[in-house]
């Protein structure tokens, strides 16, 4: 890579960039690359990157052929309050509600690299998630998206918000609102063991008792195969964390 500087007279003419990838890649990159005090390290690579990343969000709403008619933007969070969520569901609302709260904080402190990267991870976990979680809050994180990325990429969300049938530009939309409870997690990781040993994980619902715990841990395969018939002298639970069972 290259350091670039007015003062080195080394710098790379933004229209063979912008000619070549567009303006969006060219604005994508030097924010992620480089802080705005800073000189920005120039790396052919980190480009290449942020073009395919670009190109990932623009073939992932082509591919989804979302349409505003669908769903009344206005109301989502009514719509979304009034449905029966599951696992999915949750999860991908805490991602994109991670990605308001972390993403604002960082244009705060002009932290633009930090920022995208956050792009990244909403976009891939949209991608994970999107034939698993109901209509409703896949539309609640393709509209957060692409709010978010407003500011970094403006010629890109531009082009996706009127091709889902708005007419009003996205830059004149509002911020999207965190909800903090959609950042609870209601899942965790219970390590199952035989004699203090780690033997099986189960990632479960923190909405468990300890009977139904227990029941969980003694019919999982792995545990059968190593109690093997045996009766357990005793069944240690500490919530949340671990089930200990000894034999």
């Amino acid at each position: 890579y290259e350091k670039m500087s007015k003062s080195k007279f080394n710098g790379v003419d933004p229209k063979s960039v912008i000619n070549k990838y567009g303006a969006d890649t060219a604005r994508m990159f030097i924010l992620f690359k480089a802080p705005p005090e800073k000189d920005l390290e120039w790396d052919d690579s980190d480009l290449e990157g942020q073009y395919r990343f670009i190109t990932k969000i623009y073939k992932l709403m082509n591919e989804l052929k979302l349409s505003k008619n669908n769903l009344d933007i206005s109301n989502l969070k009514i719509q979304i309050d009034a449905l029966t969520l599951n696992s999915n569901d949750k999860k991908l609302r805490r991602y994109t509600h991670l990605a308001i709260k972390k993403i604002s904080d960082d244009l705060n402190r002009n932290k633009h690299n930090t920022a995208i990267s956050e792009l990244m991870i909403l976009t891939n976990k949209i991608i994970e998630f999107r034939n698993n979680v109901k209509e409703e809050i896949l539309f609640e994180s393709i509209i957060t998206l692409i709010k978010l990325i407003a500011p970094f990429s403006p010629h890109l969300s531009e082009e996706i918000w009127r091709n889902i049938g708005n007419h009003k530009s996205v830059h004149l939309e509002k911020w999207p609102l965190l909800d903090k409870q959609a950042l609870e997690d209601n899942e965790y990781q219970l390590v199952l063991q035989i004699n203090g040993k780690v033997r099986s994980k189960l990632n479960l619902s923190k909405d468990y008792d300890n009977q139904e715990l227990e029941n969980l841990a003694l019919n999982n395969q792995v545990i059968k195969k190593w109690i093997n018939g045996k009766e357990p002298k005793k069944i240690i639970i500490v919530k949340r964390k671990l089930i200990n069972i000894v034999i």
